[in-house]
């Protein structure tokens, strides 16, 4: 008798909790997906099997929540397979960022750079090995190799990653507390793609040069125009809107 009570009981807290996560993926939808109307579909038509599956492909990648190394690499077992097969058997650079991009994403750091390596071991000026090895090297803290590599690839392509290079090598100088030329780059990154976050280094710096007006201005225009942007773009940069906040009062 209890056990039939116990079942029905979490039969009716299944019964409930399924719906309930089912609204919760629409309402995050609806506020978060800028695709909106394709996801809005899947979730109406399928319920709850989509509602999972926007949760595993939307909200999770959103979080920034590391899926466990086992999960990941059994969903990319083939394209791991194919990719390390084409590296065996043709060997160029493509097939070693290809390669790498994957371990990339299993965050097999090592394994990563050292395909990266190889590929530009064949083609130097290779933007996506470039893009790449940076990547691991700011992770590993190694700024004087990430800054040569960023620096490659932006002088190949100064529009690279839609501007990510360009934030990304601000941060090398910025560590490598090379102030001025931290300057004049994070100046010309925020003119070009108005970064918060090159707003917030480039504001610590002047404080730190005892420039407290100029830091002030320049925190003063990003967050106004941060602030006026769509939601999804201030979400993205909440964390370090509260930081240039905080900075901002200081200031006052």
């Amino acid at each position: 008798m209890y056990q039939l009570l116990a079942l029905a009981h979490a039969n009716s807290i299944v019964a409930f909790l399924l719906p309930a996560f089912w609204m919760l993926m629409i309402f995050d939808c609806i506020r978060n997906e800028r695709d909106r109307q394709t996801w809005l579909w899947l979730l109406i038509f399928l319920n709850v099997p989509g509602a999972a599956i926007y949760f595993f492909m939307r909200v999770l990648p959103r979080l920034d929540v590391p899926m466990p190394s086992f999960f990941k690499r059994w969903t990319l077992k083939q394209k791991l397979w194919n990719a390390e097969a084409a590296v065996r058997n043709i060997g160029k650079s493509h097939q070693h960022v290809a390669l790498a991009n994957l371990l990339l994403e299993l965050r097999e750091w090592e394994q990563a750079k050292d395909h990266f390596q190889q590929a530009l071991a064949k083609e130097p000026q290779n933007t996506d090995a470039l893009w790449g090895i940076s990547i691991i090297e700011m992770k590993q803290k190694q700024f004087v190799e990430a800054k040569a590599h960023l620096q490659a690839l932006l002088k190949k392509d100064p529009k690279a990653r839609y501007g990510d290079a360009s934030l990304e090598y601000g941060k090398t100088l910025y560590e490598l507390q090379e102030w001025d030329a931290a300057i004049a780059h994070f100046k010309t990154d925020i003119r070009e793609w108005s970064h918060p976050e090159a707003s917030w280094m480039l504001a610590q710096i002047q404080v730190q040069q005892g420039q407290r007006e100029e830091a002030r201005d320049v925190l003063d225009k990003m967050l106004f125009k941060i602030k006026s942007s769509p939601t999804f773009h201030y979400k993205r940069h909440r964390a370090v809107i509260g930081k240039a906040e905080r900075l901002f009062r200081s200031l006052q």
